[in-house]
């Protein structure tokens, strides 16, 4: 175990990490093509590092924010699979405004609305002030602080909107 701590903080050392509009030029230039408005909003909120890293739960994380089986796929590749996921989610999913999903595919990739049954059904039943509450009763929203705690708030204020 100390080893493998000792190898992901020199992994770390040896990466750049990226966040909010530099991230995306960041982004774009390694990918060689212009993210979409919903890739954009994700990679502001989770950055973007030119390596990997060890997240603040010790799992190794790569390029943006991209663990396990997604650490050897592009971000399109990653991207896709979560707006999917997230769209699969909600039958109105093409009636939504653009900010809306973008918003959900943020959730998703962060893997909130997997951990949140309830909200996607308050969602699906269009109850949008009490699928925000909901999503807010939420263990990383409790007992976290800084950029989680205000990514969930930011996700909860967007759903409040469609009220």
């Amino acid at each position: 175990m100390e080893i493998m701590r000792i190898l992901l903080g020199l992994i770390a050392v040896s990466s750049t990490t990226y966040y909010g509009d530099q991230a995306v030029t960041q982004l774009e230039l390694r990918e060689g093509r212009t993210l979409s408005p919903a890739e954009r909003r994700v990679v502001h909120e989770e950055g973007f590092v030119d390596g990997c890293y060890a997240d603040t739960k010790g799992i190794l994380t790569c390029g943006v924010g991209q663990t396990g089986p997604f650490q050897a796929m592009s971000f399109k590749e990653t991207f896709e699979i979560h707006r999917r996921r997230a769209a699969g989610r909600f039958p109105a999913w093409d009636t939504y405004p653009e900010d809306l999903r973008a918003e959900l595919v943020v959730m998703e990739y962060r893997g909130d609305l997997g951990i949140s049954p309830k909200t996607v059904a308050l969602i699906n039943a269009g109850k949008w002030l009490e699928a925000s509450e909901e999503f807010l009763d939420h263990h990383d929203y409790t007992n976290l602080s800084g950029g989680v705690r205000k990514r969930l708030e930011r996700g909860a204020a967007m759903l409040a909107r469609q009220a």
